[in-house]
């Protein structure tokens, strides 16, 4: 099953490039059924993930590099679940939102993006992790570059400068770490499982501290967390609408997703060691995002300016290295695709009506258009983190598990008023944008646009209300990474 959650939609991009097809009609309706048909297989891979095992599923492994020691090895647990069926479903959602363009190139990118992004999830060998890291950024970037706004270039080669960055500190990490592994293993490999084995044996390197911020880098960079977050207001605001859903939704969970799976696991003593300095880095993204969110007067940069308050809560809970903390930071992150994604689509098709995105033209799109102005309103009470939606489970177990942890508790009274002040923004822009009378007539959401919505809507309640539709698959990935931590403290 996982290589064809990774390989259909690449094979369907190819074979969407090559279609005759000038209005692009059948590359959207194929690149549609295959995130459609992805989804339901990833759907069937998350309901019968056996949560009480806990350990990898689907795994398929075969040499492909012996002579580096890097094999293609892929699999499923509870920790890479939840995103690799958020990957398919904010796909179709993508379709749906540019389901009016013309461009096959810009569909046959989208299923480029679906199959490079569930292979960075999948992957369980520090090669083809990093190939598929790679790999998300090619499409990332003619997407902005291409079909973005008017400074759509220049927020393209930002974006991809910053990640290469972090990209090649990630390579030398990767290389140096299993290398220096070989003594214990009695053999160079990338397998994760592997080199998680070998923990005790990295914990004493003298270089250990050096691989750890080798990897840290890149997954800070791109979580981001300030001050190596520059690139993202830029990307948000000249992204067309569907690669404003693909960054906020997925690509800045790559960074978050990699702290656990890599730095976490490989290097908890090194973890632990800068836990001060990585608290201290969360409470600044948490408390400069939600005033750089108060200051903003473009809808969109105001959106992407939240997503670094909304991470900082991710790099907290991470920091505390305590098991509510972790779990709360991969529910902030689930929560924040589905939320942030849902923000992102209706501030899309509002900018394609109103043919702007300063908050100060905007007025009264409630009563203009009332589906399109309930679901932004929805949206918008999530970002603020309103109990009974997605966003404030995690927040508030991220924040808990800070204040369990003796290291982190202090940051975790200060990062409150990160709430309040993002809070504050969030019903502001409800205010400005969505209250009063419109001076101008909006058409209101297309049976398209209720589709690519509708599920959105849907799991930003279900996960604000039913956390056992969540919380499960979070403790079966993160409890044996914990219990393995416990291991090398002994």
């Amino acid at each position: 099953m996982i290589p064809v959650l990774i390989f259909l939609p690449i094979l369907a991009a190819a074979f969407v490039g090559m279609l005759d097809d000038p209005r692009a009609e059948a590359a959207k309706r194929t690149a549609l059924g295959v995130a459609l048909f992805t989804l339901l297989m990833s759907l069937w891979a998350y309901a019968t993930y056996p949560i009480p095992f806990g350990g990898f599923i689907g795994e398929l492994k075969f040499d492909w590099l012996p002579l580096v020691g890097s094999r293609f090895h892929v699999g499923f647990d509870g920790l890479s679940l939840p995103f690799a069926a958020l990957t398919p479903l904010l796909t179709a959602v993508s379709v749906l939102a540019s389901w009016r363009k013309t461009d096959k190139g810009f569909f046959a990118l989208m299923l480029l993006l679906q199959g490079a992004l569930v292979g960075v999830f999948a992957a369980l060998d520090l090669v083809v992790f990093f190939l598929f890291f790679e790999a998300v950024l090619v499409p990332m970037y003619f997407m902005i570059a291409l079909w973005g706004y008017e400074e759509r270039r220049y927020a393209a080669v930002k974006f991809l400068l910053y990640s290469l960055v972090g990209s090649v500190f990630m390579l030398a990490a990767i290389v140096a770490t299993a290398y220096l592994a070989a003594p214990a293993l009695g053999r160079v490999s990338f397998d994760y499982l592997e080199l998680v084995s070998a923990t005790g044996y990295l914990a004493n390197l003298p270089a250990a501290s050096w691989l750890f911020w080798g990897f840290a880098l890149a997954f800070l960079i791109k979580l981001p967390a300030v001050p190596l977050h520059t690139w993202l207001p830029h990307a948000h605001t000249q992204a067309p609408t569907a690669g404003s859903i693909f960054l906020a939704g997925l690509l800045l969970k790559m960074g978050g997703y990699g702290l656990i799976r890599f730095n976490l696991a490989l290097f908890p003593g090194e973890l632990e060691r800068f836990a001060n300095l990585l608290a201290l880095v969360a409470l600044i993204s948490i408390v400069y995002g939600a005033y750089v969110t108060l200051a903003q007067s473009d809808l969109k940069r105001l959106i992407a300016n939240s997503s670094v308050n909304h991470m900082g809560y991710v790099l907290l809970g991470i920091a505390s290295m305590t098991a509510i903390g972790i779990h709360g930071a991969v529910y902030q992150m689930v929560a924040h695709g589905v939320i942030t994604g849902l923000m992102f689509l209706m501030v899309g098709l509002l900018a394609d009506r109103t043919h702007t995105r300063e908050i100060a033209a905007m007025q009264g799109v409630y009563s203009a258009a009332p589906k399109l102005g309930a679901v932004l309103w929805l949206a918008l009470l999530g970002g603020l983190g309103l109990p009974g939606l997605a966003g404030f489970l995690g927040e508030f177990q991220s924040l808990w598990g800070g204040f369990l942890a003796e290291v982190t508790r202090p940051y975790v009274w200060i990062a409150v008023f990160g709430i309040v002040i993002l809070a504050g923004a969030m019903l502001w822009t409800i205010q400005r944008v969505l209250l009063g009378r419109s001076d101008s007539n909006l058409d209101d959401l297309s049976p398209v646009e209720v589709a690519a919505a509708a599920p959105l809507v849907f799991l930003a309640v279900l996960l604000g209300l039913v956390p056992a539709a969540l919380t499960p698959w979070i403790d079966a990935g993160i409890q044996p990474l914990l219990t393995m931590v416990q291991e090398v403290f002994k």
